[in-house]
């Protein structure tokens, strides 16, 4: 018997031996490690093309196109590209890492000398960026592109979104906005418009309603629709495209609708939020019985984050009513009960259209992931805007946003989860995108509706 037991304690050893090897741990993927989770799925190939929809997380052009946005959306651009041109470094940011009111407003960093703040200034001609170095050392350079014709994507955001990370991981190319007429449509489209709202326009007109980034009246959402409908009709005509979209091979990404409406709402009185959240959830429910009648099969709708973490809120609701994590708790209960109310619609919806596949992309869930353990996805400021005033809250303020006078940009935005007070980094979307592809994050897993579309397993 003790020879049998030092024999079963040797093989023991040599299999951590082997665990422990540099080999093996040089082939383990590192996303398994970050995202502590063991799905590792190869996208590329499984679907042909993509259509998104959904509110400013997801749109990368079209309020743009369509003169939604203020003029000053995107002027942060121009003051970025005038550092650069100035030759001034690009420093890290730093800062506090809590979200306390008392934050400072001033994100410093250095690179050579030079300050770690850009600041914006407007002229004549379009915004202009200028940033200052130590000792005798200056650079100025302006920029003459407006927001709306030079600044690429949405301008709410200083790269990728969640939808072009998925592109990547499909191994297509980021799906161009349905309003740029002269784009190549044949991977896919996307009809997401920022601001979209589940309220009708009428309701806009007669409320003390925050505008935010917003220059006109936002579109309800069945907006978007419209223009997928009108794309498909191109298409069987011989327009567009040219032929009509391959829906048995075609992601529909749905991202999240609502977390706008929340905000602009704050000054109205006697307006539910639950009566909101209802009225957003029937409107994407409406959207997605839209698409199945056209044919869309496979289907991810996202719920809303924990805006109240984001400084918009933060500054909206009183110090005294935080959460655990720092965030605005009555906001963020008010969305967790949204995503809850969301994700009993989608299983009435999966029961009456067997035929499909919807998944739920738990934003909730990914963000609470990413901010537990902020320092280890590579960021040093979960709370604090990279753009904004230096001299608000949060670097945040409401009079006072990104790419409008006296705002700023800090020297790394990757190193921050938030861009602007309300809209998210590029490097929180590709964060959020990993823990949606990879991290558990959506119910059934992508590898499970990969599976599903394959025939692998049933529905």
């Amino acid at each position: 018997m003790a020879k049998h037991t030092v024999v079963l304690l040797g093989a023991v050893v040599a299999l951590l031996a082997l665990l422990a090897s540099p080999a093996l741990a040089h082939n383990t993927n590192s996303t398994t490690n970050i995202y502590n989770t063991n799905i590792n799925i190869n996208l590329s190939g499984a679907f042909k093309s993509v259509f998104a929809f959904g509110g400013s997380g997801t749109d990368n052009g079209n309020a743009r196109l369509t003169g939604q946005l203020q003029n000053f959306v995107g002027g942060w651009k121009n003051i970025v590209e005038g550092h650069l041109a100035a030759g001034l470094g690009t420093g890290s940011s730093t800062g506090s890492d809590g979200g306390g009111e008392g934050a400072s407003g001033t994100v410093p960093g250095s690179a050579g000398g030079a300050s770690g703040l850009v600041s914006a200034s407007t002229s004549e001609g379009g915004i202009s960026g200028s940033a200052s170095a130590g000792g005798d050392a200056s650079g100025t350079v302006s920029g003459s592109a407006s927001s709306g014709g030079g600044t690429p994507g949405n301008g709410l955001c200083n790269g990728g979104l969640v939808i072009d990370y998925l592109c990547d991981a499909l191994g297509i190319s980021p799906v161009p906005p349905y309003q740029n007429h002269t784009a190549d449509f044949s991977d896919g489209a996307n009809f997401a418009l920022s601001g979209s709202t589940a309220l009708p326009e009428s309701f806009f007109n007669h409320k003390n309603i925050l505008s935010l980034m917003l220059k006109n009246v936002p579109k309800r959402i069945d907006q978007q629709l419209q223009w997928f409908n009108n794309f498909i009709q191109k298409a069987k005509n011989g327009g567009g495209s040219g032929t009509k979209p391959d829906m048995a091979n075609s992601l529909f990404w749905i991202g999240g609708v609502g977390a706008q409406d929340f905000a602009r709402i704050h000054n109205v009185p006697n307006l539910s939020s639950s009566w909101l959240s209802k009225n957003n959830i029937e409107q994407v429910a409406n959207l997605i019985q839209g698409l199945v009648k056209q044919g869309a099969k496979y289907m991810v709708i996202q719920g809303l984050p924990p805006v109240g973490c984001l400084p918009l809120h933060l500054l909206l609701s009183p110090i005294t009513e935080r959460d655990q994590n720092g965030c605005a708790a009555k906001v963020n209960k008010v969305v967790m009960n949204h995503n809850e109310l969301l994700q009993r619609r989608l299983g009435q919806l999966q029961k009456k259209f067997p035929q499909c596949v919807f998944v739920y992309a738990d934003f909730w869930k990914a963000y609470m992931k990413v901010l537990s353990g902020y320092h280890q996805f590579g960021f040093a400021e979960p709370f604090k805007a990279c753009c904004g005033s230096r001299n608000g809250v949060f670097n945040f303020n409401l009079r006072h946003l990104c790419g409008s006078p006296k705002t700023f940009v800090c020297q790394d935005a990757s190193k921050h989860m938030v861009w602007d007070g309300v809209h998210f980094t590029a490097a929180m979307h590709h964060a959020i995108a990993k823990m949606f592809i990879h991290g558990g994050c959506t119910h059934p897993s992508i590898e499970q509706l990969v599976e599903m579309k394959m025939g692998k397993i049933r529905r």
